[in-house]
């Protein structure tokens, strides 16, 4: 082979395949809702600390310690989508969509009434619904994409 014909590690010129693409756009988009996600609850963590209390799951003991560790996971999160610890950002909130989803499905089971508080408290009300379900769950494709491994795609 001609050192002409030889690629170049970090070539420009090569065009990303369809999956590098939609990978990509799935990193962006996961980290955009999970910054838009994080911040009000950085902000006024005990406004969501509130809102994680209304979900009657969580013994009144530790929902302080969730509202603060929560928003930084989701941080922490987003930020590694977009950088090369992409895969364990991704991970990591896939695992929060599971446990958010689970949470947000037994609410629904339970008949609860009450806010989602998945973006913070805001003056329009968001209350649970299987809509919260659907988007979840098109999230949690979002990440899988990002798990999936290059030579597989």
């Amino acid at each position: 082979m001609s050192a002409m014909n030889a690629s170049v590690p970090g070539d420009m010129s090569q065009k990303p395949s369809v999956w590098e693409s939609l990978a990509w756009l799935a990193r962006l988009i996961l980290a955009g809702v999970f910054l838009v996600a994080a911040a009000p609850k950085l902000l006024d963590p005990a406004a969501f600390a509130a809102s994680i209390a209304n979900f009657r799951v969580f013994p009144d003991s530790v929902v302080n310690a969730i509202a603060t560790v929560v928003p930084a996971l989701e941080l922490c999160g987003a930020l590694a989508l977009l950088t090369p610890w992409r895969r364990g950002g991704a991970l990591l909130l896939a695992g929060l969509l599971l446990a958010f989803t689970a949470l947000l499905a037994l609410s629904l089971a339970r008949g609860l009434d009450l806010d989602c508080g998945c973006f913070g408290t805001t003056s329009r009300a968001d209350p649970v619904s299987p809509l919260h379900l659907v988007r979840n769950a098109g999230l949690l494709a979002l990440a899988v994409l990002v798990l999936i491994p290059k030579r597989v795609r």
